[in-house]
């Protein structure tokens, strides 16, 4: 494990030590239940949740999908001990490692929030592409870096939020999302945001209204 990765280790266990441990958490977080409605639509029956912390998407995926196998990885280890809602866990460095995992072994791999905090995306999207079988699908969301309020507070010589923070290696727009997924092999299938609000109106103009861009590749 290399040094990026041990600070990012103990960070992100500090955090699921402190806040992320409150009961309030993640109040107001919509995001799970509307990843788990698009896998509902992809119908897996074995998932790979990427960065599951403590299993809140698989337990969303679960209400809307019932009988599917969901394995599920993540760097904290303190994480990995507040997880319900999978069928097997383990932690995992991908800015280093492999996943512990034969290839072609997944319906579906997810990876909400995570590649923005990795030292070579592009690089671990190809590992994400491995474990997924022909046909089957890779799911990502991260933060819109051209989402309307980045790009005001660029325009009045602050640093974008979601730029300043400093657990983000890289940011991603649409187009650049869209090209990375590509160039692991993956058909782009949909590209869209999710949307926290004013929802009839993102969904038309999701690239500048939804701070949060969601893309689904399907393995040819």
């Amino acid at each position: 494990m290399n040094r990026t990765s041990v600070s990012q280790r103990e960070r992100y266990n500090d955090e699921w030590n402190g806040w992320k441990s409150e009961a309030t958490a993640f109040d107001g977080v919509r995001r799970y239940d509307q990843i788990s409605s698009v896998v509902q639509l992809l119908a897996p029956r074995k998932v790979l949740d990427v960065g599951c912390g403590d299993g809140r998407l698989a337990r969303a995926i679960r209400a809307n999908c019932g009988d599917v196998i969901i394995h599920g990885c993540d760097l904290s280890t303190a994480a990995l001990t507040r997880s319900e809602g999978l069928d097997r866990q383990y932690a995992a460095d991908l800015n280093c490692e492999a996943l512990p995992e034969p290839g072609g072994s997944f319906d579906l791999v997810i990876a909400s929030e995570v590649i923005e905090h990795l030292i070579m995306p592009g690089r671990v999207l190809e590992e994400l592409t491995r474990v997924v079988k022909q046909g089957g699908h890779v799911v990502l969301t991260v933060p819109n870096v051209a989402f309307w309020r980045f790009r005001v507070q660029a325009l009045n010589g602050q640093v974008p939020s979601v730029t300043a923070d400093d657990r983000h290696l890289h940011s991603f727009s649409a187009s650049l999302l869209e090209h990375l997924v590509r160039k692991a092999g993956l058909h782009v299938v949909q590209l869209t945001g999710l949307r926290q609000r004013f929802n009839r109106l993102s969904q038309l103009h999701f690239r500048l209204l939804c701070d949060t861009l969601l893309i689904v590749g399907r393995k040819p």
